[in-house]
């Protein structure tokens, strides 16, 4: 199964709880109910007018932007999403769209990960809060939480999915089967916050970032290969995905591959990945990464909807669809970001007050690829303040 939304999700909460923290460190530990109506205000405003604009869309332009004999079949794997923005588009734009799943009434069906970050970006500054004050007490909890979530996962997967499609409807969607990898990106973040991005003074350093590496590598080909490995090496051939319990910690295995590369990225061990997600090349790019996102299965529905012979497989084929639809993403994703996203990112300079402790920080970094300044290590006496509960150890 498909495990890129689970790195999104990691990187979520991890630059969630980077920036949160730096803020709180501004503050010097307060956040009020103010702070928090800026806080979720100032995600709802980033993330809704371009989403808006591209499910209406959508929802009254895609119908026009082909032709061919798929498109006047009523059962078509379009129009019942269409008919479902008709209806139900409101559920987009409270974020509560992952639990509006069925044929017909799903809106801007790949917008389902929206409503679970948006969801987890609601519920979190408690635990954040917890995590600055309370460390102990903020890892236990953070650490039931992802336990909750395994357990929830395969309690669901177990009495919910009958088949695949029944999983991609119901579990697979949903926030609490879903959030085990935004809280390794919250425990990731606190970690490299409390530690100033530097590695604790320990005996031989590099043999225990080497052997780091090799245990994320080997957790993350675990969670991508072993389906497939197992089944067609085993007689008779055996489908893991069938079992509750891998299915409850597969994302977490391969989220923890990923959430090593950030940790030895960010403390220097990085090497050539390091180098090569830290290009400069890359910026232009993730400042249309959200657009593009919202606009490249629109791309693609209305190729393929409109394609009106037979499509033969080939390495060939698939490599120039492949580069067809990330440029038209691209190029059509700086179009919506023009008109839809950057006017009120403008405009909310002007209207909302800034958010306190944000002040002198950098713009909040895309999800895919950050900034390599954002990664500046933070003035000591701004990590170790004796004010902060256990400043001298990252959990303690």
């Amino acid at each position: 199964m498909d495990m890129a939304v689970d790195t999104f999700l990691l990187l979520s909460g991890f630059l969630a709880t980077y920036l949160f923290m730096k803020q709180l460190t501004q503050t010097g530990g307060v956040f009020t109910w103010r702070d928090y109506g800026l806080h979720i205000l100032h995600r709802y405003l980033r993330l809704t007018p371009v989403y808006a604009f591209l499910i209406m869309v959508y929802t009254c332009l895609l119908v026009y932007m082909g032709d061919g004999p798929y498109w006047a079949t009523p059962s078509n794997w379009v129009m019942p999403s269409i008919h479902g923005c008709e209806h139900n588009w409101w559920t987009n734009l409270l974020y509560i769209n992952n639990y509006f799943t069925d044929s017909g009434v799903e809106c801007f069906g790949w917008g389902w990960y929206l409503g679970v970050d948006m969801q987890l970006y609601v519920m979190i500054p408690g635990v954040l809060l917890l995590l600055y004050k309370k460390p102990k007490i903020g890892a236990i909890v953070t650490c039931g939480l992802i336990v909750l979530c395994w357990v929830l996962h395969g309690v669901l997967y177990h009495f919910l999915a009958h088949s695949i499609l029944d999983y991609l409807a119901t579990t697979y969607k949903y926030t609490v089967t879903r959030m085990a990898p935004y809280l390794m990106g919250v425990l990731l973040g606190y970690v490299l916050f409390r530690t100033n991005r530097t590695i604790p003074n320990i005996q031989h350093k590099k043999m225990w970032m080497f052997l780091g590496w090799v245990v994320g590598t080997v957790c993350s080909l675990a969670g991508v290969v072993t389906p497939a490995a197992l089944l067609q090496n085993t007689n008779p051939p055996y489908n893991i995905q069938n079992d509750a319990a891998w299915r409850a910690m597969e994302r977490t295995l391969f989220a923890t591959g990923v959430a090593w590369v950030i940790y030895a990225s960010s403390v220097g061990y990085g090497g050539i990945i390091s180098e090569f997600l830290s290009w400069s090349g890359w910026l232009p790019l993730s400042r249309l990464t959200y657009s593009a996102y919202l606009i490249h299965p629109m791309i693609m529905q209305v190729y393929y909807m409109s394609y009106k012979g037979a499509l033969l497989y080939s390495e060939i084929n698939w490599l120039f669809l492949f580069i067809s639809f990330s440029f038209l993403a691209f190029a059509c994703g700086f179009a919506a970001s023009m008109m839809a996203e950057v006017p009120f990112l403008e405009l909310e300079k002007f209207v909302l007050p800034k958010r306190r402790g944000r002040d002198r920080l950098a713009p909040e970094p895309e999800r895919v690829v950050v900034e390599r300044q954002q990664y500046q290590p933070l003035p000591q006496e701004a990590v170790a303040d004796p004010r902060i509960p256990g400043y001298g150890s990252v959990l303690t």
